[in-house]
């Protein structure tokens, strides 16, 4: 089983895909897409992150409402936006 951005829930099926901390060194919790050199790239809530992937929708098989949700249903369980 692929492992999972904890920020946007992609799944990260290859190493290459691992975002990196400051020290270049790979984080499995995190894809390149979310996380370089040890920061977030989007410096956004939760929901405004929900809303940043409604247009990646087709890409994963989904309309953007069924994004919407599935989003809202899995990030509050990812380690970036626990509480």
């Amino acid at each position: 089983m692929a492992n999972i951005c904890q920020s946007c829930a992609m799944p990260m099926e290859d190493e290459k895909l691992y975002g990196t901390n400051a020290d270049g060194s790979q984080n499995p919790d995190y894809c390149i897409y979310c996380y370089k050199n040890g920061e977030f790239l989007q410096k956004a809530t939760m929901e405004e992150y929900i809303e940043m992937m409604v247009p990646f929708a087709a890409q994963a098989g989904m309309t953007g409402d069924q994004m919407r949700e599935y989003c809202a249903a899995v990030y509050p369980t990812l380690k970036r936006w626990k509480k």
